[in-house]
């Protein structure tokens, strides 16, 4: 997977542009913190697993709009609402780690 999926908002669009945020300290949100919150502007965080066609393990994490708890790793919370048609996202992309935590550190401002 990578970020020019067509098929998935990509990492930094989906902080950028959605502005989809966990807690300050980079944890995502319990349902109980968000249960209560505007449901389309909530989204369920989860690992696929799957297998790529180069036989690696496929350890991204991706959000889907809404809540969903069955497989939740945790949930984010965006600015913009998301529709019928809105695509997952991919929330982190295991091959970008550092340049991922220096853009949450300046959104965060810590």
């Amino acid at each position: 997977m990578n970020t020019s999926d067509s098929r998935h908002i990509s990492e930094r669009d989906f902080e950028d542009v959605w502005g989809a945020r966990a807690k300050p300290d980079g944890e995502l949100f319990t349902y109980g913190e968000v249960v209560n919150l505007p449901t389309k502007q909530v989204w369920t965080v989860y690992e696929d697993g799957g297998v790529g066609e180069d036989g690696r393990t496929d350890s991204n994490w991706y959000a889907t709009p809404g809540m969903t708890p069955g497989f939740a790793l945790g949930y984010l919370i965006t600015n913009t609402a998301w529709g019928e048609e809105t695509p997952d996202a991919i929330w982190y992309l295991d091959d970008d780690e550092c340049a991922r935590e220096d853009r949450r550190l300046q959104l965060t401002g810590l």
